[in-house]
């Protein structure tokens, strides 16, 4: 038989038993539906959290410590670094804006911030970061502050004022983002000049943190232990010693973050399985009950001349059909419920569902080889049925 003809009669078989065929489907939908929607949210989680593990890591290499100004020029000299960036939090300033008091972070930053950093304003523009004597009164904003001071006072402050212990700061600039890490809520961040937070907000001039942009990542580990040598001699240390500075590799983050958040998406690929093995077995009862009802029409075939890989691969096209048809409207369900869903959790920076063409391609190949795996018991067992016996079955 011709491969056309052997698949049209799968289909009119699967119409004959409409109803059951409908059952079946709807436990294969099930099934895909909750394979798609949990690799989907596992992609939405593992993407938002690498995306926050960037944002805290300023740079390739991060140094922490009691850090100078000429430590920052020393390092920003360095052959195998591209840019450097430092900076200090600033804690338990008075910050008052539109008449109400708010406790943001404020942080001072020295360097290449838009290098190292990377973040994009949203209004306004950015004061020279770089310049380490730049002393206007004059502060950046996120739209974490922004959203906060509109929400709590009514006033948008866009082109406003903010008052830092007493001092009037003049809003330049407002930054995208700002909600608190994962998700939590914050007053969001602000930042000052460096030299302008020594007057009025500052008591030390050092710096906490170095971020350091390498010319070539590769060599972070080198990179780092290098720095930290030099730094250690530069205060009479032991080359090896982390009494005064520590280094931090983003990409020893990020790598611990990927290895996480791969296990969080296989533990909720596992759990939506289980839902498809269900619908998979379901699948396999209805196919093993359709060859005991035609099990009179499948010796007659064979009788006539059919082969024994013609029934075989009749079956398995009416099992294979009937998965991949649920696994498209699981499919079709999943990307519905994602865009819903994204909507209501759209103030939620860590939890969404990312429906990409590769979820779409692993679960649409899931539902064929489902279709394979638990239709071929039942196709075997037809295709095995000897035409003398199948015709004198009751």
């Amino acid at each position: 038989m011709k491969p056309f003809s052997i698949i049209k009669e799968s289909l009119q078989a699967l119409r004959s038993n409409s109803l059951r065929s409908s059952l079946t489907i709807v436990g294969i939908v099930v099934g895909i539906f909750s394979v798609t929607a949990m690799l989907a949210l596992g992609e939405g989680l593992s993407t938002n959290i690498l995306d926050r593990f960037n944002s805290f890591s300023p740079g390739d290499i991060t140094i922490n410590g009691e850090l100078r100004q000429s430590d920052a020029l020393w390092i920003k000299d360095l052959p195998y670094v591209s840019e450097v960036l430092a900076s200090q939090s600033i804690n338990n300033a008075k910050i008052i804006s539109a008449g109400e008091s708010f406790s943001p972070n404020m942080t001072v930053y020295l360097g290449g911030y838009m290098e190292v950093k990377g973040d994009e304003l949203v209004e306004g523009e950015f004061f020279d970061f770089e310049d380490g004597i730049y002393n206007e009164p004059v502060v950046i904003i996120d739209e974490g502050f922004l959203e906060r001071v509109l929400e709590d006072t009514g006033r948008d402050i866009t082109d406003g004022v903010v008052i830092i212990n007493g001092t009037s700061f003049q809003v330049i600039g407002t930054l995208e983002g700002g909600t608190g890490r994962f998700g939590r809520r914050s007053d969001g961040n602000i930042i000052i000049p460096y030299k302008t937070s020594l007057n009025v907000a500052s008591s030390t001039s050092l710096f906490s943190t170095i971020g350091v942009q390498l010319v070539d990542q590769q060599y972070y580990e080198i990179s780092g232990q290098h720095i930290l040598e030099a730094l250690n001699a530069s205060r009479s240390a032991r080359p090896d010693s982390e009494d005064y500075f520590s280094i931090t590799s983003a990409q020893t983050a990020i790598e611990a973050a990927q290895e996480t958040t791969s296990m969080l998406t296989l533990f909720l690929g596992i759990i939506g399985g289980i839902t498809l093995f269900v619908g998979g077995i379901g699948t396999m009862n209805m196919m093993l009950t359709t060859v005991t009802e035609r099990t009179k029409e499948i010796g007659l075939r064979k009788a006539i001349g059919a082969r024994k890989r013609d029934i075989l691969f009749q079956i398995l096209v009416e099992s294979v059909v009937i998965s991949v048809i649920g696994g498209i409207i699981g499919i079709i369900l999943v990307f519905v419920a994602s865009i819903i869903a994204n909507r209501i959790l759209s103030d939620n920076s860590i939890i969404s569902i990312i429906l990409s063409w590769q979820v779409v391609i692993n679960a649409t190949f899931v539902a064929f080889v489902v279709g394979v795996v638990f239709g071929y018991y039942p196709a075997q067992n037809a295709a095995k049925l000897q035409p003398v016996d199948a015709l004198r079955s009751d």
